[in-house]
């Protein structure tokens, strides 16, 4: 029998090899096992970001699901956020691992990586949002699917819609909050079917992401 759990720093390095089983390509893959621990700790890291996964039967991590709450008490989104906390980290697997400089994603993410690092070196102010956007997101708080993943091995058992379900539960119960949002790329076909088979409707397509939401029902 599967079983929810909500994830401790003990289980982020079985959690970190069902990531890297379940996106192969990914950059955060590619920089090693040690990186992508640091980096899902990062939801561990405050009270408006939170982790979970499922357990299989016998105990094994078969997929995660992560958020954050936006409601204008981090000064952040998740990219600049993730970004910072695990800048150090980040340049360790660049030493080590080289080759990863002419992974496509580098290229594609190059813009914003450069950012973090001059940030990071203090030699450009940090990004923060806004008063206004502060304030909107106080009068309009949002629960952010910012990712989630399933082990190859566990596909096809209905896994992803349970991690959906708990998603939202946790937003309603623990956070009083029904609006939810997600962005997915624009051309993961099989994830937006997913998503759409779940409740979640398309909003806006941009720079080939496409930004989804979700109001979660009253009697949740």
């Amino acid at each position: 029998m599967e079983k929810i759990t909500s994830t401790l720093p003990t289980h982020l390095p079985a959690i970190a090899r069902c990531h890297r089983a379940a996106f192969p390509h990914a950059l955060a893959t590619a920089l090693g096992q040690r990186y992508v621990a640091r980096m899902l700790s990062w939801y561990l890291s405050s009270d408006k970001t939170f982790i979970f996964h499922i357990e299989d039967d016998q105990g094994r991590v078969a997929g995660y699901c992560g958020g954050m709450v936006s409601d204008g008490s981090l000064g952040t989104g998740s990219a600049s956020g993730m970004a910072q906390h695990t800048f150090w980290a980040a340049v360790w697997a660049f030493v080590t691992h080289p080759w990863v400089f002419f992974h496509p994603e580098v290229r594609a993410k190059w813009p914003v990586l450069w950012k973090n690092i001059l940030m990071k070196l203090g030699l450009r102010k940090r990004v923060h949002f806004s008063p206004e956007q502060k304030e909107k997101m106080a009068r309009e708080p949002q629960v952010g699917l910012v990712v989630i993943g399933v082990d190859p091995a566990h596909q096809g058992k209905g896994y992803g819609s349970l991690l959906l379900q708990e998603f939202e539960r946790r937003a309603v119960e623990v956070y009083g909050i029904r609006k939810l949002h997600l962005t997915v790329r624009a051309d993961n076909k099989q994830a937006i079917r997913a998503y759409e088979r779940n409740g979640w409707i398309r909003v806006q397509e941009r720079e080939g992401s496409l930004q989804m939401r979700k109001v979660v029902a009253e009697e949740f």
